[in-house]
């Protein structure tokens, strides 16, 4: 007969009972009123009023519209609370005015729109839930599920409320069941029934109601099997939820239970069965007052006893409804029982009967297609003369609007001269400042040339740089290796013959004594080679990295009457191999520099890295000597080391004071 649709009559109030108060005596209220009154922060105040206005909404209109307007004069300079009062005036007029409804809840949707918390999400998701229950009234389904599916369901994704999001499927497959889009609506109440799983006992008709959604989709989709087994998923919890306080009138869910159950057993054919469960629904509708749902019930038992042929009782039945005054009440409801009486007394053979029923459900027909014929002819007659009374407005506009046009086209070529003047005005203005624009680019151009040709040239000289620092260096570790591997060799291997002719020629007077002299000067002469190649190319740098190098250069230089304090500070190991000779050769120039000619018995020497640049600091205390100089400039020492800083794109400065001694700083790119 007709698919209760529990978008309006439940899942609205389930999306409101969370913010209805647990408490409903007057203590509570009290306690509520003190509070707003006590409170020095108007934000609290504020929303204490929203609290007790969004309680009243439902029982007095003037309390609710009293407590909004308290709570607006406290929230106005907070834009949360201004969406707040927006939302719950639009609820407040949600019954009566919906057009007002609508637009306050545009409204404060606005005013929510640049929170990001999980609690706007939520309030946003109810918000435009309402919104949807509008265009539902107005028979718009299809905006009504846009809206859900759109907006409603991602923002309570975000808001991460579970019953919220869980509802929301409910509500979008509820849709799909009233556009008879079954397959649709199973796949998003099932996606709900997983975000009731753990809900407490007080709220178990959420999972009810989801359970008992999806078996009806089933049930339409012919799905034997899937509609019995949500039907026994939803008995099993409506009988744990015996005794238990719910927020939800739990025999409201039985009633739809049984409705469901007796669908089901009648398609299975199991008609003792259903007629039980018939009279168990009829009895609870009756006793909660749902006379809808009683009729329904009784049309479920009428199919029931002409499947069983007991066509006396079918009868009775069918023409006790029709006498019903709610079925008469909707002429679509007569249509279907005048229908059902035809169908009955065709199958049991009364012609003149079926003859009869059908006439009065062809009258019926007729009768409604009139008045919707009618209703169409009023309509048409209304946008006939509606037609003609615009061309009589138009006949006697028409000379006005001649004048007009005549007054527009003179206004049009005065405005076009001016136009024209001023464009030319405009055009010459344009060139000016293009010609002197394209003067300025063309300076600038010539200007950038000369600066790419510059930096091309000192591109080149540090390839060149490069090329001849890398060669010197290839030359320097062929010559060490030679030195090392052939020389160093050869002086080890005559070293180890004189030992061995000492060993068989031990009666010899100069023996010790000469012996003594030549093998020291041997391993001096070894000692020599070896600092030559490791001047050449630092072993320890090869093995074990910059720093250790350079910490072992200074202790070769230091002796009695010099000291060096080497500072290392941050220096990675990540600096490439040829990077790290070049800066070993730069600090080699420099100590090499301060032993020939400072004079210095201290030296500092710091070398620090930091975010890819390489710092050296490098203090003596020696004679100094004067910048300036000519022979400074020329000198070969600070010649090779400018040269390697170039090649790191780097800086160089010294200072020096005579007598006081002097300080290197070297700022390298790595």
């Amino acid at each position: 007969m007709r698919r209760i649709s529990w978008l309006i009559a439940f899942l609205f109030f389930s999306l409101h009972l969370a913010a209805q108060l647990p408490a409903q005596d007057k203590k509570y209220l009290d306690s509520l009123n003190r509070l707003a009154v006590n409170t020095k922060s108007d934000s609290v105040r504020a929303e204490l009023y929203f609290t007790l206005s969004d309680y009243w909404v439902d029982r007095d209109s003037a309390k609710t519209i009293g407590y909004l307007n308290k709570g607006i004069k406290y929230g106005q300079p907070y834009r949360y609370l201004r969406g707040r009062y927006y939302y719950l005036l639009a609820d407040y007029y949600a019954a009566k005015y919906p057009a007002k409804a609508e637009s306050n809840y545009l409204k404060a949707d606005q005013e929510f729109a640049g929170f990001t918390t999980k609690r706007a999400y939520k309030q946003r998701a109810m918000l435009w839930h309402n919104y949807a229950l509008l265009q539902q009234h107005k028979d718009d389904l299809k905006a009504t599920l846009e809206i859900l599916v759109k907006r409603v369901l991602p923002l309570s994704e975000k808001g991460g409320d579970n019953i919220q999001l869980g509802t929301e499927y409910i509500s979008i497959s509820t849709i799909f069941m009233n556009l008879d889009q079954f397959d649709k609506a199973v796949k998003y109440s099932e996606a709900g029934i997983k975000y009731f799983q753990h809900t407490p006992p007080g709220q178990f008709y959420l999972l009810v109601n989801a359970y008992l959604t999806t078996a009806e989709s089933y049930y339409h989709l012919d799905n034997v099997a899937q509609t019995k087994r949500y039907l026994d998923l939803a008995k099993a919890v409506l009988n744990k939820s015996a005794g238990v306080v719910s927020h939800s009138n739990m025999e409201i869910f039985w009633l739809k239970y049984h409705e469901v159950l007796s669908w089901h057993l009648i398609a299975i054919k199991q008609y003792d069965a259903a007629l039980i469960n018939i009279e168990k629904g009829t009895e609870l509708a009756t006793k909660i007052e749902d006379q809808y749902t009683v009729q329904a019930l009784a049309f479920n038992r009428y199919d029931v006893l002409f499947a069983q042929h007991k066509y006396a009782e079918a009868e009775r039945l069918l023409l006790h409804l029709a006498g019903q005054k709610e079925i008469h009440a909707l002429a679509d409801n007569r249509l279907i029982t005048f229908n059902k009486l035809s169908d009955f007394y065709q199958a049991t053979g009364n012609m003149n009967e079926a003859y009869n029923w059908l006439k009065k459900s062809k009258g019926l027909s007729d009768s409604i297609n009139e008045s919707k014929l009618k209703s169409d002819i009023n309509t048409l007659e209304i946008k006939y003369h509606a037609a003609e009374n615009q061309k009589k407005i138009a006949g006697l506009s028409a000379e006005k609007k001649q004048n007009l046009l005549t007054l527009k086209n003179q206004r049009l070529a005065n405005w076009l001269l001016t136009a024209t003047i001023v464009l030319l005005l405009v055009l010459t203005g344009f060139i000016f400042f293009y010609y002197r624009s394209y003067k300025k680019l063309a300076l600038q151009r010539e200007i950038n040339l000369k600066q790419q040709a510059t930096e091309l040239a000192q591109k080149q000289q540090i390839e060149v740089t490069r090329a001849m620092l890398d060669a010197e260096e290839n030359e320097r570790n062929r010559v060490a290796r030679d030195l090392h591997d052939g020389l160093g060799g050869m002086l080890a291997g005559v070293k180890i013959n004189l030992l061995s002719w000492a060993k068989y020629n031990k009666n010899m007077e100069t023996q010790d004594f000469e012996l003594q002299r030549i093998i020291s000067q041997l391993d001096g002469s070894v000692n020599e080679l070896r600092n030559i190649a490791r001047n050449m190319m630092p072993q320890t740098l090869l093995n074990y990295g910059l720093e250790a190098a350079l910490k072992e250069l200074c202790e070769s230089v230091m002796d009695r009457d010099l000291e060096v304090d080497f500072q290392a500070i941050n220096i990675s190991k990540e600096i490439g191999l040829s990077q790290q000779i070049s800066i070993y050769r730069i600090v080699q120039e420099i100590l090499a520099n301060i032993l020939k000619h400072a004079g210095a018995t201290e030296i500092l020497l710091q070398c620090s890295e930091n975010q890819h640049r390489f710092y050296i600091t490098a203090e003596d205390n020696g004679k100094g000597f004067d910048v300036k100089s000519s022979n400074l400039k020329n000198g070969l020492g600070l010649a090779n080391i400018r040269k390697r800083v170039e090649y790191f794109n780097g800086r160089f400065d010294i200072a020096s004071t005579i007598n006081e001694g002097t300080t290197i700083n070297i700022e390298l790119d790595v």
